[in-house]
């Protein structure tokens, strides 16, 4: 089996929840690392950050390309404008423009806690010089909401109607595509449906819950679940897919981004596009009930699937039915 290498351009992290070593084994590829900054943190906060000098950010990245051939590059805390540029030389010159790898930018400007990580004078260098080099950036709502206020758009991101609107605004600053995190934008399932309805050309894809005619299966009320939503938007067809799953209520998600935008380099090593997405296992499954609704509607809202599913089937009514089902086996 060939092992595909993940270079990891970012700063480390004390209590090893994020950073280099959340993403050091690269999701089953081989991993590679440059520094850019040594950061003194745990889950609580950030107590101290000390960057690395900009120009052996730059020969940690070519004596790692020199040597190991790289299959894509994921970059993390880049600190301030010279470590990016020192990055982008780095790049640059290893690189023809045609033949760089797959790189995923994680834009990190405010660690989880509320700490700022990245100084306000590399904004200008990574969207000008940085992203035009990307195939996809991984904002969340905070860095969205910074990197669009920085040229002046509309940077209010509420609801998922603005996360659609925010990742098309941020695909101009020249990302192959973006993918908007939607862990801090709280929705519901008739905000998506009500999107849906808006927007008919935007896919879906459900993961940890049941979609359209499949609630029944569950035999509980899932009218209103809370909802999350990813946007990612893609150049290369005009294409935007929402990926919704069910909120969940947590305090440990230190380092979650970290691991996502990891979690993608190591697919886009192995040669996957970026809009592939493992949450749905069943494409056919759902193909066939999405283009069959009415007829898939016909066998599972009746009566008895409905009383069967919410457990109120009476014994009786279930018993006929396992005989008629015996019956039918012999």
């Amino acid at each position: 089996m060939v092992v595909r290498s993940v270079l990891t351009i970012a700063g480390t992290d004390s209590s090893g929840g994020a950073g280099i070593q959340a993403i050091i084994a690269a999701h089953g590829c081989y991993g590679t690392s440059a520094i850019t900054a040594l950061t003194s943190q745990n889950t609580i906060g950030v107590q101290g950050v000390q960057p690395t000098p900009p120009a052996f950010v730059e020969k940690q990245i070519h004596s790692v390309l020199d040597d190991i051939k790289t299959d894509a590059i994921k970059t993390g805390m880049l600190y301030d404008g010279e470590c990016v540029r020192a990055v982008v030389k780095a790049l640059t010159m290893h690189y023809p423009p045609s033949s760089l790898p797959p790189i995923v930018c994680d834009p990190v400007c405010v660690s989880t806690s509320g700490h700022s990580l990245l100084d306000p004078t590399a904004i200008q260098v990574l969207v000008d010089e940085f992203f035009p080099l990307t195939t996809v950036i991984t904002p969340n709502k905070a860095e969205a909401e910074l990197l669009l206020s920085h040229r002046g758009v509309p940077s209010q991101i509420k609801s998922i109607q603005d996360m659609v609107a925010a990742a098309k605004s941020l695909l101009r600053y020249g990302s192959h595509a973006v993918l908007l995190k939607g862990g801090h934008v709280i929705t519901s399932m008739e905000a998506v449906q009500n999107l849906s309805r808006q927007s008919p050309t935007i896919d879906f894809v459900y993961s940890g819950l049941l979609s359209d005619n499949m609630e029944i299966l569950q035999g509980r009320d899932t009218r209103d679940p809370q909802l999350v939503a990813d946007v990612l938007c893609d150049s290369d067809g005009d294409q935007i897919t929402l990926f919704v799953r069910p909120h969940i209520q947590s305090t440990s998600t230190h380092g979650t981004g970290c691991t996502l935008s990891a979690a993608i380099a190591s697919h886009l090593a192995r040669g996957s596009h970026c809009a592939a997405s493992p949450t749905d296992p069943y494409p056919f499954v759902r193909l066939l009930i999405e283009r069959n609704s009415l007829e898939w509607k016909g066998y599972v809202e009746h009566d008895f699937v409905k009383l069967l599913g919410r457990g109120r089937l009476p014994r009786k009514a279930f018993i006929h039915f396992m005989m008629s089902v015996f019956r039918s086996l012999k």
